[in-house]
């Protein structure tokens, strides 16, 4: 058999694709000289590397694993330079913040999430900001939730309640699974905003088919509920995002003729993400009011304050 030089470089740039994203270097040329103690060190720091990133990703999920994973991708990050192109250092960092979350420490891995993003940012990379933007807002969630149990009380209890709830979501249907779709929808207007978070959450994430459906039953016949369910949809679809989302993505994710927009409440300013509106919503100026007006309002319950107010068109946006 013949060996090939270029077959053997192709299988080590894939391999390093595979284990941290492609690499936007430019190959060094052949031609170019490096002393041979010097090209001894860094084929043993870049076998190292290879080694603890392929050993970090075999380990499972219990605190044990997940505390040599996070010792592993400590020690990468000190073998990998931020400006390499050879080892994308935003995929160490993200894989760190997810074991340090696994094991509830919430401030180190929104530090290693902060620094992605700030790298990301730098870089361009809008996809890799977008998803760490995504994680940075589940893992402030996890944080809060877990405050909040920890302080026990009332909300504690009947965040508990919420999750016996959840697990019922995945029954068969029936009576159990009727009531815990209605009492989580009925949360979507709670006055603590800790508990319309987390019943959105959940909705998005066990029930979403049905809360499409609801969404699509109540548009012409209902459109506070439709609005409650839509902000479901809208929540989940926004992750990560600061612009609006067109009708063309509402319906690839959701088979439902929507947009969803961005509006500030009319109360405290706060920017309310996540907004279902009808498919031209985005391209047709809108505003909010603290009453209903307008030729098209659409009720919203702020985020921040809960208070009710009205995204408006004065052109009819369907």
């Amino acid at each position: 058999m013949v060996h090939s030089y270029a077959d053997e470089g192709r299988k080590k740039v894939g391999l390093r694709e595979r284990l941290f994203g492609k690499s936007t270097a430019m190959q060094k040329p052949a031609a170019t000289l490096v002393p041979s103690g010097v090209s001894q060190q860094r084929a043993g720091s870049d076998e190292r590397i290879k080694r603890l990133w392929e050993n970090a990703r075999k380990l499972g999920w219990s605190d044990g694993e997940q505390r040599k994973a996070t010792e592993m991708y400590t020690e990468l990050l000190t073998l990998v330079d931020e400006q390499s192109t050879d080892y994308n250092i935003c995929a160490i960092l993200r894989n760190r913040a997810i074991a340090q979350r696994s094991l509830t420490n919430y401030d180190a891995a929104l530090a290693d999430l902060a620094r992605e993003l700030e790298i990301a940012e730098r870089r361009g990379d809008r996809m890799r900001v977008m998803e760490c933007r995504k994680i940075t807002e589940e893992t402030l969630e996890r944080k809060r939730k877990e405050q909040i149990e920890a302080e026990g009380g009332g909300k504690a209890a009947k965040l508990k309640a919420m999750e016996e709830q959840a697990r019922k979501l995945w029954g068969q249907p029936g009576p159990d699974l009727d009531v815990a779709f209605n009492g989580l929808f009925a949360d979507l207007e709670n006055n603590d905003s800790d508990i319309r978070a987390e019943a959105s959450r959940i909705l998005a994430e066990d029930a979403v088919q049905r809360v499409t459906a609801a969404y699509q039953e109540y548009l012409d016949s209902d459109r506070r509920r439709a609005s409650l369910a839509g902000r479901v949809l809208g929540r989940k679809a926004t992750r990560g995002l600061d612009d609006m989302i067109p009708a063309e993505i509402a319906q690839m994710l959701y088979g439902v003729s929507a947009s969803f927009v961005t509006c500030a409440c009319a109360h405290c300013g706060h920017p309310n993400k996540g907004i279902a509106a009808p498919p031209s919503g985005p391209m047709i100026p809108y505003y909010s009011e603290s009453t209903q007006s307008g030729t098209y309002p659409i009720p919203v319950l702020c985020d921040k304050c809960g208070k009710e107010f009205f995204v408006v068109w004065d052109t009819d946006p369907r």
